[in-house]
């Protein structure tokens, strides 16, 4: 993990849907993209948001699937983060809305 990014990291331990998943693939983002701290705190909360929001109407099984899948499928390529996980992200909105 990149130091700059070592602060965030640790304030993200203090929360209770932050877990390793999660940093693991901001940090890659990041490492793609060229984020800085500010960004890299934005992609935590995106995810911590995202947890809230799928445990809150039972589709926790579609948020880790979700994960799995971009865990799986994340690519750097042209200095852009890409997955190939569409579907479970279409279920997981559609589970949520």
């Amino acid at each position: 993990m990149k130091a700059l990014h070592l602060p965030l990291a640790l304030a993200c331990l203090l929360t209770a849907a932050c877990s390793p998943i999660e940093k693991d693939l901001c940090d890659y983002k990041c490492d793609c993209e060229g984020c800085n701290d500010r960004e890299f705190e934005e992609c935590l909360d995106r995810y911590d948001r995202r947890y809230a929001d799928a445990d809150y109407r039972g589709c926790a099984h579609r948020y880790d699937a979700l994960l799995a899948c971009e865990d799986d499928t994340a690519i750097c390529r042209d200095y852009k983060w890409e997955t190939s996980c569409k579907p479970e992200r279409d279920a997981l909105d559609r589970c949520i809305d």
